[in-house]
Parts: structure tokens; sequence; C-alpha cells
């Protein structure tokens, strides 16, 4: 492989992690949330679904596995990706109408 072939591997390799560890955030948040529906949280980006989660579910042992599961998701996944908001979807032609 070359060089550019590494690094675009790498580059997919961190966006499906992000995708996985997203999706997995969201929907913890929203089985914590009682009454929440599907994708609720959507438009969060993952810092801050990962922040309400410690916030809600918390305890005082968990700042500790805040700063942990932080420092792990910047080392994996990057700044850029952990800050992100999620990519909105565009509706299709049909559903601008009325």
């Amino acid at each position: 492989m070359n060089p550019s072939e590494v690094e675009t591997a790498r580059e997919d390799t961190r966006q499906n992690v992000y995708q996985y560890i997203l999706k997995t955030a969201h929907r913890r948040l929203e089985q914590t949330i009682p009454g929440s529906s599907d994708g609720a949280f959507a438009h969060l980006s993952l810092v801050a679904v990962l922040n309400l989660l410690f916030l809600l579910r918390g305890d005082w042992g968990s700042i500790g596995d805040y700063v942990t599961t932080q420092k792990a998701l910047r080392a994996l996944i990057g700044d850029d990706l952990l800050w992100a908001e999620p990519q909105k979807s565009t509706p299709a032609s049909t559903e601008l109408v009325h």
C-alpha cells in the first residue's frame, strides 16, 4: 500500500469508529431519558451526548471515568469528530411540499 492508501484507510476506520460510538451513545442517552423518542438527540455532537450521559448517570466516582473517556476518544477519533455536529439529512423533494 502506498502512503495515500494507508491514510485513506485510517480515515475510513476513524469515521467508522466515530459513527459506531455516536450511534451507541445516542441509543444510551435515549434509554436514560424516559419518554424520549428515537433520534431525539441526533442533532447533538458526540461530546454533548457524553456530557449529558455523565451528567444524568454519573455518580461521585465517575469524574475519573469522564476524564478517561474524553482522553481516549480524543486520541481515537480526534477533536474534530468529537465536537462535530452530526450531518443533517436533507429532506426529499416530496417532503418539502405540503
